[in-house]
This record gives C-alpha cells, sequence and structure tokens, in this order.
C-alpha cells in the first residue's frame, strides 16, 4: 500500500514541456530519493503511438516503450540482458510522448560516437524546421554496425537484482538490426538527459531481443532512416537556393504544403498527390539534403496540380529549359538531378486512386455534372486527399530510375536565369 500510495503522490505533477513530450521526475534527483518510483506506466491514460524511456523500478533495468508496446530489460544471475514485455511496471523518471506520424528522412552518414547522434538529429531537425529550444523525440533505423550498450542493475541490496558492486551490465554488440528512440531537448540536461548531453537514447533490436541504454556507437558511413515526428505525412521540403538576385548557392529554406496551396490557390487531391510524390523523387536525387533548386530540371503531366507542385518544389521554368510538360510520361513526374545525371520517374501505384474521381472528372470537364454532382465529386476528392495524408508516400508512389533520359524540351529559344550565374562564387576573402 505504501508503494501505491507513493506512485500516486509523485503522479500527479507531471510537467508538459512542449506540446507532444512530457517528463516525470528527475535523473540527477533520483538518487536522493533512494530510487522512488515516481510513475507507474499502466496510469498513462493515452497509450497509443506512445514512445518512451526510464530505469526500469528501483534500478533494476531499462524501460523503452515503442510504439504503445512497453518493454524492460533486466540483468539475470548470469550477466545476460532479458527483455520481457508489461504495463505493470514503475520507474524513478520518465520521459514520453504520443507520436502518431513520423517523417521518414534517408541520410548518408558515419557516426563514432552518441555525440556524432545528436549533432546528427539536430543538424535534420534544424533542417526540417524544427525548434532546437523545444524537446522531442526521434528514432534512427538502421543496422548498427557496433554499439556499447548498458542495462542499470540495484544499488541496495533489498532490491531483487543486486550484485556486489555492479551498478550496471555492459554488452558489447555487433551488426544489430534495429532502431534507436531517443529523446532530444537543450533545456533539460539533468532531467531525463545527463548533465552533458542533449539527448537520451535506447536501442531496441529488429527481434525485440535486445533492449538496453546506448553509451557507445561505431558505424561506417552507410544509409540510415532519421524518423521526425510530423503533424502528418507530409515533411517540410528544405530547399537550396541562391542568396540573392546574383548571388551565391546555400540559402536553405523551408518549404510546406501550405506554401503550395497559396501559390496553386486551394488544396485539392491532385496537389496532395504531387506534393507527396515529387517529395519521395526529390528526396531519391538528393539523400540527405536540402533539394537544389539550381540543378535539378522536370518534366510534368499538363495537369493544373501536378505542374504548379514542379515549378514550386524544383524550381523548374520552361523559359530557361528546365521544366516542360507531356502527358506521354509513364507517370506523374521525371526529375532530373543536372550535376550527375541521375534521373527518376514517379508513379501513382494502381489501386490507390478511387476510380469515381476520374470517371466524375471527366464529365466535369465537359460540363456534365450537375451541381449537387460537383459538390459530390468535391467530397470524394476531399477524403481521398485525407486518406493520403494519412498514409505514406513510399507505400503510396513508385520510384523508378532512368537511364539514357533524352530531355526533349519544345522550347526554341532558352533564356538565361541569371540568378543563379554566379551561385558557386567563394566568398571575398578566401
Amino acid at each position: 500500500m505504501k508503494l501505491i500510495f507513493k506512485i500516486l503522490l509523485f503522479f500527479v505533477p507531471i510537467l508538459s514541456f512542449s506540446q507532444s513530450v512530457k517528463s516525470i521526475g528527475s535523473m540527477t534527483e533520483m538518487g536522493k530519493e533512494n530510487f522512488a518510483p515516481h510513475i507507474k506506466l499502466d496510469t498513462i491514460s493515452n497509450k497509443k503511438h506512445l514512445f518512451a524511456m526510464g530505469p526500469y523500478d528501483r534500478m533494476r533495468g531499462e524501460i523503452t516503450v515503442f510504439d504503445g508496446k512497453p518493454f524492460y530489460s533486466s540483468v539475470n544471475e548470469n550477466g545476460e540482458g532479458i527483455v520481457s514485455a508489461n504495463w505493470n511496471i514503475v520507474s524513478p523518471f520518465f520521459v514520453y510522448a504520443n507520436v502518431d506520424n513520423w517523417q521518414e528522412i534517408k541520410v548518408s552518414a558515419s557516426l563514432s560516437s552518441v555525440d556524432e547522434v545528436q549533432k546528427l538529429v539536430a543538424e535534420t531537425a534544424s533542417k526540417y524546421g524544427f525548434d532546437l529550444k523545444k524537446p522531442f523525440p526521434f528514432r534512427i533505423r538502421g543496422v548498427f554496425d557496433e554499439m556499447t550498450t548498458h542495462i542499470v542493475m540495484p544499488r541496495s541490496e533489498e532490491i531483487q537484482g543486486f550484485q556486489t558492486g555492479k551498478k550496471q551490465a555492459n554488452f558489447t554488440n555487433f551488426n544489430q538490426k534495429g532502431e534507436l528512440l531517443g529523446f532530444y531537448s537543450e533545456v533539460h540536461q539533468g532531467v531525463f538527459t545527463s548533465k552533458n548531453s542533449f539527448v537520451h537514447v535506447h536501442f531496441l533490436s529488429d527481434d525485440e531481443t535486445n533492449m538496453a541504454h546506448l553509451d557507445k556507437i561505431s558505424v561506417p558511413l552507410t544509409e540510415l532512416i532519421i524518423l521526425l515526428p510530423s503533424e502528418n505525412q507530409f515533411p517540410k521540403s528544405a530547399v537550396n537556393d541562391t542568396d540573392f538576385s546574383k548571388g551565391r548557392l546555400g540559402h536553405i529554406q523551408n518549404v510546406t504544403l501550405d506554401d503550395v496551396q497559396k501559390m496553386h490557390g486551394h488544396l485539392c487531391d491532385g496537389l496532395v498527390e504531387g506534393y507527396m510524390a515529387l517529395n519521395l523523387a526529390l528526396e531519391n536525387l538528393y539523400v540527405g539534403q536540402a533539394f537544389d533548386r539550381t540543378n535539378t530540371r522536370i518534366v510534368s503531366k499538363s495537369s493544373p496540380c501536378l505542374t504548379d507542385v514542379a515549378a514550386y518544389l524544383t524550381g523548374g521554368r520552361y523559359q530557361f529549359n528546365t521544366m516542360y510538360v507531356d502527358n506521354n510520361i509513364d507517370g506523374m513526374f521525371i526529375v532530373q538531378r543536372i550535376d550527375n545525371g541521375k534521373t527518376v520517374l514517379v508513379k501513382r501505384k494502381q489501386g490507390i486512386k478511387p476510380a469515381l474521381i476520374d470517371q466524375m472528372g471527366a464529365k466535369a470537364v465537359k460540363n456534365e455534372l450537375s451541381a449537387c454532382d460537383l459538390d459530390n465529386l468535391q467530397s470524394i476528392e476531399n477524403q481521398y486527399s485525407k486518406d493520403l495524408q494519412n498514409g505514406k508516400a513510399i507505400e503510396l508512389f513508385e520510384i523508378i530510375e532512368v537511364s539514357d533520359f533524352n530531355w526533349k524540351s519544345p522550347l526554341k529559344k532558352t533564356f538565361v536565369k541569371t540568378d543563379v550565374l554566379n551561385k558557386n562564387m567563394i566568398k571575398c576573402g578566401e
């Protein structure tokens, strides 16, 4: 009864530090309280898409909640890490967030320390418009060449699992496939990150048999996927432009679907499709980089929605021979990175778009729909737009690399785009 009373007592003052991240207890204070539990996980009311971490019980191990599934690891008498799953557990300090949607960002990176994980996350989040002064969770998916992890162990003899002289068990892991789950904060050192770090990171293997706190990491240059929270499946697109009318490349900006909508005039299913599909194509051409709008050209189907997305996201323009329209292409867009010639075609996968939209749309173009039918078509398209936004681009669209692509612009005269002529000029004094 005393334990239950203390948990309820400490559970009341949960502090919300941002819209999504919540924390209770403190890393630096828990020892002063003999690692008394501050939260019983089962009392968290919203467990849907919950991501969380903290020590297990009175330092009997580690807790990682991964997409609503509570894992806890402890060390057996043979020094082995044992992973279990149960909501009926407690923790002396805890950080958590409910994240329904994640934006997936492919990066090429090498890592040699947790500090480099922190740096990679900060740089990526900043590029995608995150305010680094506000805490947020992150995930990194991949195959990790070498890691050192630990599982904490009890400090007191009366706690089950206590071993004399051992405060934690350390493990060396090789070629582990799984995910790092972490929380980033520049303002909570000593609360849920250590005093000399902005991140607290755990690892969970794909087979769910290995879960522990990350101490060291070594990954050679490889492709990783960083996942950051998203309001929906539309991350801000980082684009790279010149900084004035005769300027240098390096002016990074974030573009959103809302920005494209303002240019286009309204939100519609074609605009959503185009934005998702083209982002996917550009991410394939500029892995881990901002989309260089001075180095991209595009062929688009003639749809007003698609052509507006094409021009806005790529910077392509007909008069500068970086965009033209062709309804004979086998897809929505053909996009080319000019410097290396890499070209991809992006198309909608079969069975994604309701056939009724095209059927009714064809009649609408011929003025064959009644007023009520037109309203009905709008409702169907709006629902399709919502369905798209709740999906993942990689599951909705297909990327096909095009070899030996032949640029066939019908432009008779090429105009000079003067604002990119000096894009590679060095800085004065260099």
